[in-house]
């Protein structure tokens, strides 16, 4: 944040009588705000969830998803505190992008007592690497309905951070933007309640962030978003579709790729999510990921080609259609004239590509086959793999991308919009 310390408590939001109402105001619907919509898990199928809003990229909140996770109970932040009193999560980031780390301890202690406008948010990303915090790993598993996980070909060591740990304080939360690469996320609160706004893709950023509506001395952060910006928003785009909703403990949101999406945290609130690439969205992310992150997306090539060759024949397919060069294609010193100078800086081509590197769950529906040896390890903290009617669901829609194309969101059935 831009906001210095001693002005993190300046608009009163943590302290001035009634300042924090936008915490329990109610969502007022009408044509122009519309319901996320809702399902219960007990009503829907894996392959029923996968055609009628992962394939058709419709954002859903799903009921009762995770009742029997052990972290329904033990992530209660009293709970949390007895576990992991003494260790370091990840709070935020200093000006070098270096990772500021506070003990356990010390973040609740400064959740029961913070009165900041937009507070401090554990942010671990870690999960898997820290021995102490990859207990957090025991107390869930990936929901069924999201079984696919093609980036599991890229190695741990190089592959972009894709699960993350959170606990965010009352009046956190995350300004709009898009998740990176074109990955669909979900995300499951076991404690707590957000608020979450959502527009379409095809809106513009102007629109959807409303910094142009800002008057001299405001600040945009999530509380102040959604106290007084998304109404002006509302107010100067009346076309603007809004799509607003609550999410409440046991309970899943998918947020399809390329999603604009913005959260405000009600109470403190814990919850894990993770970022996934699938038959729903490879075609995309491949595209982003070849021009976004170089060296990955080489090494994901790869690994493709070694375990999972239809989906490596895929993206040359698309690279032949796109006439486009992977760095190691062409000429030493040429870059891409529209890619980000800091674009994949982070990988080596050296990673390594042994199977006991890379995460087993969601790739059988990439053609990996089930029986091979891909991190044992990972696979019995993640659980078993899909159920095969949504492997052979996901793979028909992989197959067929003229059917997904006309299964754009203005066709899609009313209630799953």
């Amino acid at each position: 944040t831009d906001i210095k310390p001693a002005e993190w408590d300046k608009s009163g939001y943590g302290w001035k009588r009634g300042k924090d109402e936008v915490l329990s105001r109610p969502i007022v619907y009408d044509r122009q705000t519309l319901p996320i919509p809702r399902v219960k898990r007990k009503d829907i199928t894996p392959e029923i969830f996968y055609e009628k809003f992962a394939s058709r990229h419709q954002p859903v909140i799903v009921e009762d998803v995770c009742d029997g996770w052990p972290a329904m109970q033990r992530w209660s932040l009293d709970a949390m505190e007895e576990r992991f009193r003494h260790i370091a999560f990840k709070v935020a980031k200093d000006d070098k992008g270096k990772k500021l780390r506070m003990k356990f301890k010390y973040f609740r202690d400064y959740c029961k007592h913070q009165q900041d406008d937009s507070p401090l948010y554990l942010f671990e990303t870690n999960v898997d690497d820290n021995g102490y915090i990859r207990e957090l790993c025991k107390d869930y598993e990936v929901p069924d309905l999201f079984p696919h996980d093609w980036l599991g070909l890229v190695n741990n060591d190089a592959r972009p951070p894709f699960r993350w740990f959170c606990i965010g304080p009352k009046r956190s939360g995350t300004t709009v933007h898009t998740d990176p690469l074109g990955t669909a996320a979900w995300n499951v609160v076991t404690h707590g309640e957000k608020h979450w706004v959502l527009f379409d893709p095809k809106e513009t950023k102007k629109r959807v962030k409303g910094k142009s509506l800002m008057k001299d001395g405001e600040d945009d952060e999530a509380i102040m978003y959604f106290d007084f910006l998304l109404p002006r928003i509302k107010k100067e785009y009346p076309d603007l579709k809004v799509y607003e909703g609550l999410q409440k403990p046991g309970e899943v949101i998918f947020v399809p790729g390329d999603w604009w999406h913005g959260v405000l945290n009600r109470e403190d609130t814990v919850a894990i999510t993770q970022n996934y690439c699938g038959p729903d969205n490879f075609d995309v992310v491949w595209k982003k990921t070849r021009k976004e992150r170089e060296k990955v997306a080489y090494l994901w090539l790869r690994n493709m080609k070694k375990f999972a060759p239809k989906l490596h024949e895929r993206a040359l397919d698309m690279n032949r259609r796109d006439r486009f060069r992977m760095r190691h294609e062409r000429p030493k010193g040429e870059r891409l004239s529209d890619c980000s100078s800091s674009s994949s800086e982070s990988s080596s081509d050296s990673s390594s590509d042994q199977g006991m590197d890379l995460e087993p769950l969601g790739l059988e529906s990439a053609g990996v086959p089930s029986a091979a040896k891909l991190g044992a390890k990972g696979f019995e903290r993640q659980g078993p793999g899909p159920l095969p009617g949504l492997v052979a669901a996901a793979r028909a829609g992989f197959e067929r991308p003229e059917k997904r194309r006309r299964l754009s969101p203005s066709t899609a059935d009313p209630d799953s919009a």
